[in-house]
């Protein structure tokens, strides 16, 4: 219910004229999240972790900059809000009370003009657990809660930009929300495209960054000791993220710029924002996969290696360098160690991880032996690594030869895996051919063809159960061209339509399913050639 007098206005607007200095919230130790963002819709505020019972209060506002308002009526500096009272001293704010799990939602209809499409409302809610006055009456303070307003089946750009642009960045979920969605993920590196050509330096980033759904904010932490590209990234169970190998800047060979592909791996601590390095791999990885283990280390197979003095000069090096082995990294002990087989060296290959645990990997660049003389070729080998057992196995075909593709786990268990590269090492470019992978049968089946040729897509599943494939390259895999398109597969009837364009076009950038219902895209490389740090949000 809306309540207008909770908060006398006369000294609300005391506030608003004239507060005292600003401080940052110490005391946020309640969850906010809202779930809608359409003009014309319902929205959901959600808040937990309250004191059971308690009055919750909760306020919006078209402004983050803060009140003083509670400081004043308290004197406890930390009943700080971190949102304004521009709307709450007209009435608009809301009132209920905590159940005995601590939680309090409400749904109301988001009438708002056009004219504030786009438009940044701020919420943050607290509790009156002692009525009647004194310091400790306001408790439980949740997190800033940024929501944009949007129209259906549309992409908005969002106001806070990556830390750096960057085209093929590692990231890793580092908190999902309860409706399973990504509250806040860690990522790090890129390059200033997702390929250059040898008279170009490929300069990977060193910056490492949050994003956090909740305020829709980028924040950058300690950078890595040195810039990774075609890397990976893996929370461990203690909150620290592990980042294994990728490529970096090698400086000349002759007239060529070189890239080194590293046996480097880093863990960021967030408690202390450092890095610290791990030992050496037992071989250069870029472009591999890494799996993390129910006892809490990480898997890492596959990749390139580069040529003999561990090198890429341009895109065609990684044909025939891929690797079959694999290692696992230990956070117990900090050692690496051996681990098993692929079932034939590959690099940008796929993996997603299934509901049973097992992850299903394919694709990805591979060697082929002809009269005992390895060919490079495309990968149609798809097969599952089971942990319970440390091996990989259960191998299948593939319809297509394809790397670097994009593939999502749908809800009825089947993977989509869709685009890459493919061909032959006569013929290599994107590719549009599309599959399903069945858990009951171990095969594939044929999905057709998406509109457009794309490698280096992203993928999601929606809550409703269609899945998104965002972006991607057309052009050819030395000189990819990147594209706003975006394709929706339904799951019913095993179709493609084609969706709304992004704002921008990009490859090889952050794409992921949020906790709040949208899809987020940033990053990758855009329309010019080198790598954006622009953000958008897309409304389904």
């Amino acid at each position: 219910m809306t309540i207008t007098r909770l908060l006398p206005t006369g000294l609300l607007l005391a506030a608003l004229l004239g507060s005292a200095p600003l401080r940052a919230q110490s005391n946020a130790t309640a969850e906010l999240m809202t779930y809608g963002d359409v003009i014309g819709d319902s929205f959901t505020a959600v808040m937990s972790g309250l004191t059971p019972g308690s009055a919750a209060i909760l306020i919006p506002s078209l402004t983050c900059s803060g009140s003083n308002y509670l400081v004043n009526q308290t004197g406890d500096p930390d009943d700080f809000l971190t949102v304004d009272i521009d709307l709450a001293a007209g009435g608009t704010w809301f009132q209920g009370f905590a159940d005995a799990q601590g939680r309090y939602s409400l749904t109301l209809p988001l009438q708002a003009p056009s004219s504030l499409l786009d438009a940044r409302v701020c919420w943050q809610g607290f509790t009156q657990v002692v009525p009647g006055g004194g310091p400790d009456q306001y408790q439980d303070f949740t997190n800033l809660r940024v929501m944009s307003l949007n129209e259906a089946d549309r992409w908005q750009g969002l106001s806070d930009p990556q830390p750096e642009p960057s085209a093929l960045v590692a990231w890793t979920v580092t908190r999902r929300g309860e409706q399973g969605g990504v509250v806040e993920y860690f990522a790090c590196g890129g390059g200033p495209a997702v390929v250059t050509a040898p008279d170009t330096p490929y300069l990977a980033t060193a910056a490492a960054w949050y994003y956090d759904t909740r305020d829709e904010t980028h924040t950058r932490v300690a950078d890595m000791s040195i810039g990774r590209a075609f890397h990976t990234a893996t929370l461990l169970d203690d909150g620290r993220v592990l980042v294994v190998g990728g490529v970096t800047y090698g400086g000349m060979v002759g007239a060529d710029h070189v890239t080194d592909v590293l046996d480097t791996a880093e863990i960021y601590d967030p408690a202390t924002d450092t890095w610290t390095p791990t030992p050496l791999m037992s071989r250069h990885r870029a472009g591999h996969i890494a799996i993390k283990l129910p006892d809490g280390r990480v898997l890492v197979a596959g990749g390139t290696e580069g040529n003999g003095a561990n090198q890429l000069t341009d895109v065609f090096d990684l044909l025939g360098t891929s690797l079959q082995s694999s290692e696992i990294y230990d956070p117990a002990t900090d050692t690496w160690s051996s681990g098993p087989q692929l079932p034939e060296p590959t690099a940008g290959a796929f993996s997603v991880q299934l509901a049973d645990g097992r992850t299903l990997c394919g694709g990805g660049i591979t060697q082929v032996v002809i009269f005992g003389i390895p060919f490079p070729d495309f990968s149609d080998k798809g097969y599952l690594f089971d942990p319970s057992t440390l091996s990989f196995g259960n191998t299948f075909t593939l319809r297509d030869k394809r790397a670097l593709a994009a593939a999502t786990l749908l809800q009825d268990g089947r993977v989509l895996i869709a685009g890459g590269a493919g061909g032959d090492i006569f013929n290599i470019g994107p590719i549009w051919d599309t599959e399903t992978w069945d858990p009951m049968t171990n095969s594939t089946t044929d999905r057709g063809n998406l509109s457009v040729k794309v490698g280096f897509s992203g993928a999601v599943t929606l809550p409703d159960g269609r899945a998104f494939f965002v972006g991607g390259a057309a052009g050819t895999l030395d000189d990819p061209i990147p594209v706003a398109n975006t394709f929706w597969f339904d799951p019913v009837a095993n179709t493609w339509s084609d969706g709304v364009p992004l704002t921008e076009p990009r490859a090889g950038g952050v794409v992921e399913m949020m906790e709040d219902g949208t899809v987020l895209a940033t990053g990758g490389e855009g329309s010019l050639g080198v790598s954006v740090d622009s953000a958008e949000s897309y409304s389904p």
